[in-house]
């Protein structure tokens, strides 16, 4: 797993499965909330306070 964190709007650098963690606690918010999101798209809109990191 990557440890880059990504944030909604910034450009992706690699087609993946992103998931979602906190900003605070770094605690991982579940599947449900997981993207595939594709090289040079935008990063979606995420959870208040939380970053994208690859799966």
């Amino acid at each position: 797993m990557s440890e880059k964190k990504f944030y909604s709007g910034q450009e992706c650098p690699k087609t993946a499965k992103y998931g979602q963690y906190s900003d605070r606690t770094d605690q991982y918010s579940g599947a449900e909330y997981d993207r595939n999101v594709d090289k040079g798209e935008k990063f979606p809109p995420s959870l208040n306070n939380h970053h994208f990191r690859e799966k």
